[in-house]
């Protein structure tokens, strides 16, 4: 039975796996990426250590500064098995690294699993962001392992999908062990090389969609001031390319891996007007967008969908300004009605975007009407009216009818805020308002629309307790303040022997 070694050597300990002692060892010999087996760093302390090494201290050994991070990830781990070969000996002067050695490797225990995401974003979420190659992207990954643009850009896509569409955590063999891969690491990964390869100062469309996927993920899982402050620096960093005037920058080899380059700006104009109206904010782009004319929107239908939804914002953009006139709200919201999409000419998601986006924002303007005193039962506009909230749960819900939860599982929180912010207003009004609970019908009432919103939003609640109990909350006491149903009863009876029993009928308010 061999012999545990006394003393490990740097990789082996780096690796944490058995050492024979031997030099070179049996584990760094066998290795086929040809690691330089060194017996150079000091021993440690077993155990917890009272203090990390600083910098310093570790330069002064001659290697570079130790890697560690909360959890064992592969990158972390390469990174520390690169250090180790360009460890020197005993003696010698600090290590510096050659001119042609690459700063970042990429981690190729990621290569299948990032792989298998960019299948499901190919398949599920290139209808709701297209303008990604995923075929290029997987191309430049297995080509390109040191470029720090294509592997953030394809963390950061992976990261978003994977949150969007709710996938578990994927298992990913390396090193010989499993290590789960999830939606927070991939986009820690992806900030970690980021900062480190000071990209800012070398822009190129790449690192502006990395933002944009970034803002997707943290919008995701509600870490709002994250999600602002990413997209818009993709916009700021859009303008700096000259996206909003022309294509010149979609012209060079970077741009190799973006699609449908005529509706990328398109893309982060509308992302950041949607997030900041959410938040109560100003968009950081005060320039309105100006709707290109695509020549082949109709043929291309993810081209002719995101042209469309821009056309929404462009006319909701009229409406963020501090004066706003009632005529202007009214106009607005009677344009907002005439934008139909074809469902034959764009994909299922993108109409399920479009209706919902229309929906949310006449409910948005009619609560500015509100705010601006505008509001009268006896005014001849409907959208001036307090039952306007209706009419839009009504249109929202005969669109969603159409829409599985597939259908919009792609489309993420975004969609969810804006059904919601529909439906907190229509139980505000049925709460605030004592004209429906004196009005019976025996037809779908506010109440039933109500009720059937929170149906159809209900499984997309349930990852957000926060949304879910708010609404709960308010239809109850909705449903408490709600005209009781009719029981008809036959009249009195003496209860003798051989009467038959009373009928007794419920009239129900839905047919």
């Amino acid at each position: 039975m061999p012999t545990l070694a006394k003393r490990a050597c740097d990789t082996c300990i780096a690796r944490k796996v058995r050492c024979d002692g031997a030099l070179p060892c049996a584990t760094c010999e066998a290795s086929t990426r040809k690691v330089q087996c060194t017996y150079v760093r000091p021993a440690q302390k077993r155990g917890p250590k009272a203090r990390r090494p600083s910098i310093q201290k570790a330069l002064s050994y001659g290697m570079p500064p130790q890697v560690t991070h909360e959890t064992k990830t592969p990158a972390l781990l390469q990174d520390v098995s690169d250090s180790i070969q360009v460890g020197v000996q005993v003696g010698a002067q600090p290590a510096v690294l050659p001119p042609h050695t690459p700063a970042f490797q990429f981690p190729l225990v990621l290569v299948d699993t990032i792989s298998k995401v960019i299948r499901e974003y190919e398949n599920n979420s290139y209808s709701v962001w297209p303008v990604i190659r995923s075929d290029v992207l997987a191309q430049q990954l297995a080509l390109l392992p040191s470029d720090e643009s294509t592997f953030c850009l394809a963390t950061a896509l992976c990261a978003a999908t994977i949150a969007q569409l709710n996938i578990p955590p994927l298992e990913s063999q390396g090193y010989g062990e499993a290590v789960l891969v999830d939606s927070s690491y991939l986009s820690r990964e992806c900030i970690r090389i980021r900062e480190q390869c000071d990209f800012r100062e070398h822009l190129d469309v790449r690192w502006v969609l990395t933002s944009f996927f970034l803002h997707v993920y943290h919008a995701k899982v509600n870490k709002r001031n994250s999600a602002l402050m990413y997209i818009q620096e993709a916009v700021s960093s859009a303008k700096l390319l000259g996206l909003d005037k022309d294509d010149q920058a979609l012209q060079g080899p970077a741009a190799e891996v973006v699609d449908n380059r005529e509706i990328l700006f398109s893309l982060l104009w509308v992302s950041e007007r949607g997030y900041s109206i959410h938040l109560g904010l100003t968009p950081s782009f005060s320039d309105r967008l100006i709707v290109k004319v695509v020549n082949d929107a109709v043929a291309n239908t993810h081209v002719y969908g995101l042209v469309e939804l821009s056309k929404l914002f462009a006319v909701f953009d009229q409406c963020t300004g501090a004066d706003i006139s009632e005529n202007l709200l009214v106009e607005s919201e009677k344009a907002l009605q005439v934008l139909e999409i074809s469902a034959d000419k764009t994909t299922t998601t993108r109409l399920a975007d479009h209706s919902i986006t229309r929906e949310w924002m006449r409910i948005i303007i009619w609560q500015r009407a509100l705010s601006a005193g505008y509001l009268s039962s006896l005014s001849p506009s409907t959208l001036m009216d307090f039952t306007f909230p209706i009419a839009v749960s009504h249109d929202l819900l005969a669109a969603l009818r159409n829409f599985s939860s597939e259908d919009l599982l792609p489309l993420g929180r975004d969609q969810l805020l804006k059904c919601f912010e529909i439906a907190n207003v229509l139980a505000d009004t049925l709460l605030c308002s004592s004209v429906f609970a004196d009005n019976t019908t025996l037809q779908c009432g506010p109440y039933e629309l109500l009720h059937a919103l929170y149906q159809k939003l209900h499984p997309f609640l349930y990852l957000d307790q926060t949304l879910d109990s708010i609404l709960r909350e308010k239809t109850g006491q909705a449903f408490l303040c709600a005209p009781s149903r009719l029981w008809n009863l036959d009249p009195p009876y003496a209860s003798n022997e051989g009467e038959e029993a009373p009928t007794l009928q419920v009239i129900s308010a839905v047919p």
